[in-house]
Parts: C-alpha cells; sequence; structure tokens
C-alpha cells in the first residue's frame, strides 16, 4: 500500500496535526447533571518563539506542549519556509524541533532537534505531529510516520527529554491515513485521538484508540465523521486535540475558516463529538490547549506563521462575535464622499476618516464616531445616498444603528436590537428599502429585518425563521432586476447554500446547494454587466474559487479557479468599465495578489503580486470607487496601520501604496471570529 501524504491529503498543500498536554479526564458525564458547555475564544496572539536562524528562516507546523521539573517543552515539525504565499513540501518534514522555557510565553531556548527520520526503521519517510506524554517517569512521544507499508503511529521513549528511542517493536499501528496522534487520560485508560480517513466512504474521520499501557491499543473507534470525503483532497479534520474541563469534553479541530483557524466542539462523552456542539473559534494554526493550573493558553505554529505565537485561551459564558466581512469599511456616503470606518486599537471605539475631496486625494482626521463596538461595523446606503452604519454592541449584547441626515450630518445612535454574532449584512432591494442579515450568536438562526419604506428611519419587526443553523455570517447582493439573493457557509463549511426572491421584493425560495465544502464565507458582488460574481475560499484555504451567473439574474456557470492559497475569500470589486478586479491575501498576509478581468466577464489575467515589499497584513483589503470611478483600496496591518491604494486613473493603473492616517486600528481578520 502506498502511503497517503499530507500532500495528497491536503490536495498538495494544506497542514495537519496539532497535539498537547495529557489532561486528566473524567469518565463520561450524565445529561442533566451538569452546567452548559463554556465558549471557546482566544486573545490576541503573541510570537514567542522562531526557529529561523540567520541563515535560514524556518517554520514550525504541528506541535506538542508539557511541563517538567518547573520548564516547558516544546516538540514541533520544522522545516524551511517557502516563500510569502507558497507551501513548503510536507515530505521535506523530517525532524522535530526541540525548545524549552520557564513559561508559555518565553523565554525560549532552542536545543538540538529531538528526532531525526530514520528510513531504516520500518521505512519511515517523514516525521509529523509530534505529541508527549509521561508515565511512570518515562516520556513518551507519539508521532505519524509512513513508507512503502502505509501510514504509521510511531512511538520514541525518553527518560530527559532530550535524547529519544524508537521502540524495538516498530509501528503502533498503520491505517489508510493515521496521523497526528494526540493521547488523553480519561478514567482508568489512555486514549489516543487521530485522523483517519474511512475505507467505506472516504470521509474524514477522528478515530480513537484505548489502552492501559500506552503501547498496546485497541482497533478504532470513530469519535468524529466530517462531511468533507476523500474525494474532496482537502481534510480540515486535521490536529486534533481533546482537553476536559467541569465534566465536558472540547474537541479542537481544523484547519477551519481557513489554513489559520481552529473549531472547537463540545461533548459529555469524548467518544462522540458533532457539529451540533460547536463551542467556538480560536484563530491560529494546530492549536493546541494547555494550562499552568492557573491560566489556559492557546499556541499555534503551521507553515505560514513565524515559529509558535501564543495567546490567552477565553472559557467564556457567551459565544464568541464574528468580525465584519470588510477591515476598515469604506462607502460613498450622500455628499458622494468616501467615507472609511474601522475600530480603534485601544478602547475599540468606531473611527471615521472622510474624503474631503476626490479630485486631489485630501482627507479629515480620524474622528470618533461612537462606540466601543465588537466588530467593524457594516455599511449600507439608502436610495438617496444616505449611508447607514450597523455596529454589534460590546460583547455581542445587540445590534446599534446610525443614520446620515440629508444634510451630511448624523442622527445619534439607536438601538436595533436582533440577533448579534457580528454586524448584519446588508442590501438594498427593488423597492429601494434596506434589507439586514443577521446571525445569531451560537449559529442556529439568521434572522432578516427590513425599512417599512425606502430611506425610513422605521423597520419591520425581525424575521427571526430566515434561516439557520449557518458556519458563518450570510452575505447579501441584489441581482439586476432587484432580486436580492443572500449566501450562507453551512456548519463545520459542510457547503455553500443560498436563497433569492422569486419575484422583486416578493416571497422567498427555500434554501439551495450552491457549491460543495467551503472554508468561510463567501464574498459576492455584481459586474458591469448586471451578473454575480460569488467568490470562495476552499477548504483549509488551499485556493480560492469564483462562480458568475450565466447572465443577469440568471442561473449560474461552474466554479472556476481564481487564486492559490488564501487567507479569506477574495475581493471582488468593479472597475468603472464593468472589469471586476479580484485581490487575495495568503495566510501569513505577506502576499497580497491582484487579478483583473481583461473585459467586462471576461477572462482574467494572470496577475501580479501586488502587496508591500516587508508588509503584513492583517485582512484581505477593503475597496470602493470614489465619485470619479477610482477604486480605492485600503489595507490594515499587522501592527494596525492602515495603507492604501488608488487607481491612477478609472479602471487605469494604481498609484504607490501610502500610508493613510497615523492612527492604529484593530487589526482584526476579515470574516473570522473577533473574540
Amino acid at each position: 500500500m502506498h502511503p497517503i501524504s499530507r500532500r495528497q491529503l491536503l490536495r498538495a498543500t494544506a497542514g495537519a496535526g496539532a497535539l498537547a498536554l495529557p489532561g486528566l479526564g473524567a469518565p463520561p458525564a450524565t445529561a442533566g447533571t451538569l452546567p452548559p458547555h463554556r465558549w471557546i475564544g482566544a486573545g490576541p496572539p503573541t510570537p514567542v518563539y522562531d526557529p529561523s536562524t540567520r541563515e535560514r528562516r524556518r517554520y514550525l507546523n504541528d506541535h506538542t506542549l508539557l511541563r517538567a521539573g518547573g520548564r516547558w517543552h516544546l516538540f514541533g515539525i520544522v522545516g524551511d519556509s517557502a516563500p510569502p504565499g507558497r507551501s513548503p513540501d510536507s515530505a521535506k518534514e523530517v525532524s522535530f524541533a526541540h525548545a524549552s522555557a520557564p513559561s508559555p510565553y518565553g523565554p525560549w531556548t532552542g536545543h538540538a532537534d529531538a528526532l531525526t527520520v530514520d528510513p531504516g526503521y520500518h521505512g519511515e519517510e517523514h516525521l509529523w505531529a509530534p505529541h508527549v506524554v509521561e508515565a511512570d517517569g518515562t516520556y513518551r512521544m507519539f508521532y505519524a510516520a509512513g513508507g512503502a507499508e502505509g501510514a504509521a503511529i510511531n512511538l520514541a521513549t525518553s527518560t530527559d527529554l532530550f535524547t529519544w528511542t524508537r521502540i524495538p517493536s516498530g509501528p503502533l499501528f498503520r491505517g489508510r491515513a493515521a496521523r497526528d496522534p494526540m493521547v488523553l487520560r480519561v478514567g482508568a485508560e489512555w486514549v489516543m485521538y487521530y485522523t483517519e480517513v474511512s475505507a467505506s466512504d472516504g470521509r474524514h474521520l477522528v478515530c480513537t484508540r484505548r489502552s492501559d499501557d500506552l503501547l498496546h491499543w485497541s482497533e478504532p473507534g470513530t469519535a468524529y465523521a466530517d462531511a468533507t470525503t476523500e474525494a474532496t483532497g482537502v481534510s480540515v479534520t486535521e490536529s486534533p486535540f481533546v482537553v476536559e474541563r467541569d465534566g465536558w469534553y472540547y474537541l479542537f479541530i481544523g484547519p477551519r475558516n481557513g489554513y489559520d483557524g481552529t473549531d472547537v466542539l463540545a461533548s459529555l462523552d469524548p467518544f462522540r463529538f458533532t457539529l451540533d456542539g460547536w463551542a467556538g473559534h480560536v484563530p491560529g494554526h494546530a492549536v493546541e490547549a494547555v494550562t499552568d493550573g492557573q491560566d489556559w493558553y492557546a499556541s499555534a505554529a503551521g507553515w505560514f506563521g513565524k515559529g509558535l505565537s501564543m495567546a490567552p485561551l477565553e472559557w467564556r459564558d457567551t459565544p464568541p462575535r464574528w468580525q465584519s466581512p470588510d477591515n476598515p469599511v469604506v462607502s460613498l456616503d450622500v455628499d458622494g464622499r468616501l467615507n472609511v470606518f474601522a475600530l480603534d486599537a485601544d478602547d475599540r471605539s468606531v473611527l471615521r476618516r472622510v474624503q474631503l475631496d476626490p479630485e486631489d486625494g485630501t482627507w479629515s482626521e480620524w474622528e470618533r464616531f461612537g462606540g466601543p463596538a465588537g466588530a467593524v461595523p457594516t455599511l449600507g446606503r439608502d436610495a438617496d445616498g444616505r449611508l447607514e452604519v450597523f455596529s454589534l454592541a460590546p460583547g455581542g449584547v445587540n445590534l446599534h444603528h446610525r443614520v446620515q441626515r440629508p444634510d451630511g450630518g448624523w442622527y445619534d445612535w439607536e438601538e436595533f436590537g436582533g440577533p448579534a454574532a457580528a454586524a448584519p449584512a446588508v442590501a438594498r432591494d427593488a423597492d429601494g428599502r434596506l434589507e439586514v442579515f443577521a446571525l445569531s450568536p451560537d449559529g442556529a438562526v439568521v434572522a432578516r429585518r427590513r425599512q417599512t419604506a425606502p430611506g425610513a428611519r422605521g423597520w419591520d419587526p425581525w424575521d427571526a425563521g430566515f434561516g439557520g443553523p449557518a458556519g458563518a455570517p450570510p452575505v447579501v447582493a441584489a441581482n439586476a432586476d432587484g432580486r436580492l439573493e443572500v449566501f450562507s457557509l453551512a456548519p463545520g463549511g459542510a457547503a455553500l447554500t443560498h436563497r433569492w426572491q422569486l419575484a422583486p421584493g416578493g416571497a422567498w425560495s427555500a434554501w439551495g446547494a450552491f457549491g460543495t465544502a467551503a472554508a468561510g464565507a463567501p464574498r459576492v458582488t455584481r459586474d458591469g454587466g448586471g451578473r454575480l460574481t460569488v467568490a470562495a475560499l476552499a477548504p483549509s484555504g488551499v485556493g480560492s474559487f469564483h462562480r458568475r451567473q450565466s447572465l443577469p439574474s440568471g442561473g449560474w456557470d461552474a466554479w472556476q479557479p481564481l487564486f492559490g492559497w488564501s487567507a479569506a475569500a477574495p475581493l471582488l470589486v468593479p472597475s468603472a468599465d464593468g472589469r471586476l478586479e479580484a485581490f487575495a491575501l495568503a495566510p501569513g498576509g505577506e502576499r497580497l495578489d491582484h487579478r483583473w478581468q481583461l473585459a467586462p466577464g471576461g477572462s482574467w489575467d494572470p496577475g501580479e503580486e501586488f502587496g508591500e515589499p516587508g508588509v503584513t497584513l492583517a485582512a484581505t483589503p477593503s475597496a470602493a470607487a470614489d465619485a470619479t470611478g477610482r477604486v480605492h483600496l485600503f489595507a490594515v496591518t499587522t501592527d494596525g496601520r492602515i495603507r492604501t491604494r488608488a487607481q491612477e486613473r478609472p479602471s487605469g493603473g494604481w498609484q504607490p501604496w501610502t500610508a493613510f492616517g497615523h492612527r492604529a486600528v484593530a487589526p482584526l481578520r476579515s470574516g473570522a471570529p473577533a473574540s
């Protein structure tokens, strides 16, 4: 049997498996005897250890952390980094890095590699996903290997964490794609979680095996079966890590919402997890959760990062909130001037900056516009051009709303109510009325609300039964005939769905399938020819695709590739001549790619790198055309600065990047949970 490599499983690109500290678990609890599960989020990540040297830029990937003898020890896949936006060759992951530190935040001291591939040991070809536990004074490192005889889970032991010896008997077991082992003590036995592919239907699985001695393991069981299959070529069931707290078990699994994302599923049964138990999201690849007995931490590492990062792990009473699709957000106002809104980096207040003269490019200073807010706001534009701002209240309590006056000033903020997982999606219908679509914090409901009349201050009651469940906030756009169309991500990224008005301003269709598995919320825009185009992120972020209407307000052409590795669904913006311009940020934020249609609705130019050397972006840029027809691009860097770039003329080339003010804004990832 030929081994299934990480390249094959993740379509020659995405990464896999992280492991973590063993936790002392307990037998499955009885439903009804425990309080509800906690919701999981994470604070801002901090880079804490980079294995690069002056001569070599190196990455860490799947890793494990444990505390021993008063120090923390890190073991992880290490390899040579690829150029920005490109993935390294996982077949060359042949050693495990080792470092130690007095605390998870360091300072970390690098040591000699802990283990190097040994082809003479039952045909090892790679070393993936180490996980270390201690029992009876001996440290045991479980890891994934492979060779001509198939994927294998191997074991090496140590008494000092520096010298490791493979067990003489060979692999503990083999499988079709067995990899990414993680071991947890549950009651009186050890349980190993690892990823696998079902022999019967090709579904991606998290499997379990049980042991009394950490050497002999039972036949496998299935703890989680994902909707994605081997046929998709991409697995989103990598890096399984399970922790027990207060009788609940939490499965961390990814890559979800792109390469740098991990979902958390909660269950009372450590041997059964489902998407119904979704309990939050942690930004980062190969996340593991560890505790020093007082505080909890979420560690992450991956191909596109700079070593190990650490963030405070949050056990919340409320679900995490989602970031708005754009950061910052920009639109024309009633006076035909661009308005840019962002969140202050210090207190999350809403900031606003206004274009003073489209011809000479002057702008106002930043001003406080309200807040603080739970996410960057979203914007609607009334039929008369007045802006309406929709903001998420701090803590996700509800939505807030502020409306521009006809004279260009603003009414006061007012409560808007509704489900508050994110600022809502907004579009104007055929009657000229704004309609908003909002996601509930737990993703169970998509609600809809519309103005009582075009430009009115009043709104109809919320329709809480419009849709759901959903795995991300919905997006909406108007067809050429005015009919609205809403697109949604199914829980766990299992599929894309959509729903549309059957007549302008009329009733709605049922939800229908729009695409297979996706990694996050899509984007939608209308081109100069009146046809909608949807852009979506492939599972794990290995690429992005687009789908265009066959004719305005009509059916849909097939999906087509648009970019390679992407951190989120690409931005699509029409130029003055109707051609779409597309922008995609690579995972890690070091590369921004740009493509454009050669004619409205036509083929695409191969594209170019569009970012700035040495500048790392936190999110996919936002864009809008000013009153002259020139498109302006706005991008937030990882240090909270906004950079901007504008077309030299409508539908023309581009001016250089420049700073957009000196105020630091919140560097939030587009479309990702904001907490």
